[in-house]
């Protein structure tokens, strides 16, 4: 058997789809293996609903340039299943991804799993045969009952911003998210916040009171803030001044001030040593796929120099309105018009999503996603009503970029999830 069948689509409808909120099943598993989560130090845990990726970046990059080799545990992937797992800094190989995958399956047996469960057991058994000086651990879905929730130890937990999404599985109203997203926090621990909605302030207060944890919280003990070219990082111990961070578009500016505030809590704790001059160079540095991404001028089905194509994973109206607001940006220097290339999983509520778009872009082309359940064009339509798009259905991103294709001056947004962000780069 080869490598590729994992990566095929009847390897993941092997597993259970939508399980009830429940650590048993990788609990069990984890077991089997020996507890190879146990194992785990320099644990940093890392929940919230948009930024969680590009904080998680952020770290990675900043601990590498003092030479602290990485583990990390991401989702979902763009292009290839090893995505998933970095090992040292680098995507797992083929080779050492088959042989866990192999081991865990065979463990498992006829029991009943997630893909994501089982995918978070081979992360973790990874991890314990390649020991790294840092793991960084991306919760997948909420927190309480997430998979990666299983680790006993964390050094730290980050909490990025909550909003609503995954409502079907996490709670229609945000104070039940945040009610799953808090679940990651352990007892006499600390906690990063991101900027977090007024209406939360209790219900975080009281989490951490009830499990005697700290919380340091963007806005009473950090902030981050640009001026002009300048961004400016500050706490009640420390000052950084830097001008450029890797990821595209100033939503990052945040991400970035949780990593750095992350690792100033780390400093205080003696857990890592880094100079600021080591974490502006890794916030430079930093690169992340699919976040607000240019693809390249070799995109074979549009050859336009006048056009230029964005691809990003936003998926919620939290994510959209951070993005809407980068396009603005850029048509503030180079006026185009904008056209919205949508693929979103069915199980997303769009009107609000889409509602951030208004006055952007008057035309977007519904395309769906492989192998998964997508919106189509009336639901679109119906949950756009009033809003003035011209509406498209395409079989495809290239049928949609193809009918657009002689038209000059454009700018292409392909957005509404981060598998569709996937589809769009192995095009590139």
């Amino acid at each position: 058997m080869d490598l590729k069948i994992f990566k095929d689509k009847f390897f993941y409808n092997n597993f259970l789809m939508n399980p009830d909120k429940n650590l048993s099943r990788i609990q069990s598993l984890l077991s089997k293996l020996g507890n190879p989560e146990s194992t785990l130090s320099n644990v940093i845990h890392i929940a919230g609903t948009n930024g969680k990726g590009s904080t998680l970046a952020f770290l990675k990059s900043c601990l590498s340039e003092n030479n602290y080799s990485v583990n990390a545990f991401v989702s979902p992937h763009l292009k290839i299943l090893n995505e998933r797992i970095i090992i040292k800094g680098s995507i797992i190989d083929d080779d050492s991804l088959d042989q866990v995958i192999r081991e865990c399956l065979n463990i498992l047996g006829k029991k009943k799993i997630s893909f994501f469960e089982f995918m978070t057991a081979c992360a973790f058994e990874l991890f314990k045969r390649n020991s790294s000086d840092w793991s960084l651990i991306e919760v997948g879905m909420g927190g309480s009952y997430d998979a990666t929730n299983s680790i006993p130890n964390k050094d730290l937990s980050i909490i990025t911003p909550i909003s609503l999404d995954h409502e079907i599985f996490l709670g229609e109203t945000i104070k039940k998210i945040a009610i799953e997203k808090l679940g990651i926090i352990n007892h006499k621990s600390t906690v990063v916040f991101g900027p977090q909605e007024e209406s939360l302030g209790d219900l975080i207060k009281d989490n951490l009171s009830q499990k005697n944890s700290s919380g340091f919280f963007y806005g009473r003990d950090w902030t981050i803030k640009k001026n002009k070219k300048i961004i400016k990082y500050e706490d009640h111990d420390n000052k950084i001044e830097f001008q450029s961070i890797g990821l595209k578009g100033d939503h990052q500016i945040i991400n970035a001030g949780m990593c750095i505030a992350s690792l100033k809590i780390l400093q205080k704790k003696e857990k890592i040593e880094l100079s600021d001059n080591q974490i502006k160079a890794g916030i430079s540095k930093t690169f992340w796929p699919g976040r607000l991404m240019q693809l390249s001028k070799g995109l074979k089905i549009i050859n336009n120099g006048s056009c230029d194509i964005w691809v990003d994973g936003c998926h919620n109206p939290a994510g959209s309105n951070v993005v809407a607001e980068e396009i603005i940006r850029m048509n503030e220097k180079n006026k185009k018009e904008t056209v919205l290339i949508l693929g979103m999983s069915r199980d997303k509520k769009i009107d609000k999503f889409l509602n951030n778009f208004k006055g952007i872009t008057n035309e977007i082309l519904v395309v769906p996603i492989k192998n998964r359940p997508s919106i189509n064009f009336d639901q679109v339509r119906d949950a756009s009503k009033g809003m003035g798009f011209n509406i498209l259905e395409k079989e495809s991103i290239s049928e949609a970029l193809e009918s657009i294709a002689i038209r000059d001056n454009l700018r292409i947004l392909i957005c509404g999830s981060l598998y569709l962000a996937g589809e769009a780069l192995l095009l590139d």
